[in-house]
């Protein structure tokens, strides 16, 4: 289903003003608040969305699950709108049914939510930031995040497991819920489980659309995706060291996913086979990229492709895992903000490699972290998330919280 969303455009957040929106009990579309309500459909979510996301504070809309892989584990969401959408979810009850292939149909009934939380509008990031840059939140975060909060989704986490099949079929999921609006009825679903095989039928797409595809961190990438995006890159002959990366971390990281590959290796085609074999022997061997060394004289021009590249391995890192302190990691980069000067002046003196060091390397590489940020946190949700808690983290490092802050209009990361 489409969850709906709120489009938040400049004339209206000027036209709203400050006061008005740190007021405002809801979010508002034209003049006119959203009334409460429940909506009815059912939700299907990664089933460790929660553990991804911030502690706290709204958050995006998360990825929701288009198919299911066998032995995979699911969360269900209930999403409520309107000035009161949390109460309408406190006291919430689901009661769930699943008719599965080769299960017969499975009850859980008298579920409560394992957490309630804030969906962002759409949109609402940038004003976020603008609010940010402004110094808005520090005075009233939590009603700002109010303000522009398009739902709220109540988490609910069944203990069903998606069964072992060697072919795709539907699971039916109905869901009735008690304790809320006795009008609130749900919508019943349909899902498809794929196994691994099955994504093996699908013909191979260009390595433009799997990059493109691995823009950002899908959550609980299936094993039979991300062997068939492994296919398709093998299909193409040109495995470049970024993509590379990022399937060895996710073999490495995704021991369902490595044990799916594996047992399909025998009937993978030959460049699949040999491009399998690879990630999982660098997989093997690599090392934690998290933790960068600190970057002292003397520096050469291989130290800063070092350095490069093991951001590159944090990136895929992220987009493999989800695991914020990939993320973490690249944003601590920018405390060589007070060296950028160093790096300006080299720049300037077009002298090449002469004069290079520590000072000069951690300046260029705070340029990099920077402007890489400022890109994933366009096209990634996630990364956006992550970085709005930490510039409102009063025990987050000052200089990191004052960089993300200003990453937006930082002169220093415009891509020339």
């Amino acid at each position: 289903m489409k969850i709906k969303a709120i489009v938040w455009s400049l004339p209206l957040i000027l036209s709203l003003g400050v006061s008005p929106l740190l007021q405002a009990d809801a979010p508002v579309a034209g003049n006119k608040p959203l009334p409460d309500r429940i909506q009815p459909g059912i939700l299907i979510l990664s089933a460790d969305w929660l553990d991804k996301i911030p502690p706290r504070g709204s958050v995006n809309y998360p990825q929701f699950l288009e198919s299911l892989y066998p032995g995979q584990k699911v969360a269900l969401a209930i999403a409520a709108e309107g000035p009161d959408q949390e109460r309408l979810l406190k006291g919430l009850e689901l009661s769930v049914r699943l008719s599965a292939p080769g299960q017969g149909v499975l009850e859980e009934r008298g579920l409560k939510p394992v957490a309630i939380r804030r969906i962002k509008a759409q949109g609402a990031d940038f004003v976020m930031a603008v609010l940010n840059a402004g110094g808005i939140l520090k005075s009233d975060q939590g009603a700002a995040e109010k303000a522009i909060s398009a739902t709220s989704f109540a988490v609910f986490q069944p203990a069903w497991t998606v069964p072992a099949l060697d072919h795709a079929e539907d699971v039916q999921i109905s869901a009735t819920i008690s304790g809320g609006p006795p009008a609130a009825l749900l919508k019943p679903i349909s899902i498809k489980i794929r196994p691994a095989v099955d994504w093996l039928n699908d013909p191979p797409v260009s390595l433009e659309e799997v990059g493109q595809y691995l823009n950002c961190y899908h959550e609980d990438l299936s094993p039979g995706r991300l062997l068939f995006l492994l296919k398709s890159a093998a299909t193409s002959r040109r495995l470049n060291p970024s993509l590379a990366s990022f399937f060895v971390t996710a073999y490495r990281e995704r021991p369902a996913a490595r044990g799916a590959a594996l047992a399909l290796f025998p009937s993978l085609e030959p460049l699949t086979q040999e491009a399998l074999t690879a990630v999982l022997r660098l997989g093997a061997s690599s090392k934690d990229p998290r933790n960068f060394p600190p970057i002292q004289d003397s520096v050469t021009p291989q130290t800063i492709k070092s350095v490069a590249a093991t951001m590159d391995e944090c990136w895929s890192g992220w987009m493999a895992t989800g695991d914020q302190s990939y993320l973490r990691a690249l944003v601590g980069l920018l405390s060589g903000a007070p060296d950028f000067p160093a790096y300006q002046a080299w720049v300037n003196t077009r002298g090449g490699a002469k004069g290079l060091n520590a000072s000069v390397v951690r300046g260029l590489i705070y340029q990099i972290a920077g402007w890489s940020i400022g890109s994933f946190e366009r096209t990634d949700p996630h990364v956006a998330d992550w970085i709005l808690f930490w510039e409102n983290d009063p025990s987050f490092p000052p200089l990191l919280r004052h960089e993300l802050v200003a990453l937006p209009g930082n002169p220093a990361f415009r891509r020339h």
